[in-house]
């Protein structure tokens, strides 16, 4: 179970820490928790985060299980908008596509 929490936590973490998160004055407790995750997973090599993916029998499973999860999460948000297509793109996953409303 260790290598598992540790590989989500640290994948986690770093695509967050991609995102250039900054503090902010009006900052939540949730988002304060989201930079200390940030951090945390950060302050560790590269080597450690790329050896809990290297040997971990899970790590992959654990990657396409969050791409699904994103474009679950994402898919629903854009059908309330009355968004059409995975992340907008009319399904072209290069994101070439436009973005097409079916409110008008």
């Amino acid at each position: 179970y260790s290598a598992d929490s540790q590989f989500i936590t640290h994948l986690v973490g770093r695509i967050l820490g991609a995102q250039g998160l900054r503090p902010t004055p009006i900052d939540t407790k949730g988002f304060q928790s989201v930079l200390k995750l940030i951090e945390n997973t950060n302050a560790d090599s590269f080597d450690l985060f790329f050896g809990l993916y290297k040997y971990n029998r899970n790590s992959g499973y654990t990657i396409g299980r969050l791409r699904v999860a994103l474009e679950g999460v994402v898919g629903e948000l854009l059908q309330r908008d009355g968004v059409m297509g995975v992340f907008g793109d009319n399904g072209n996953r290069d994101g070439s596509g436009d973005e097409r409303r079916t409110d008008g």
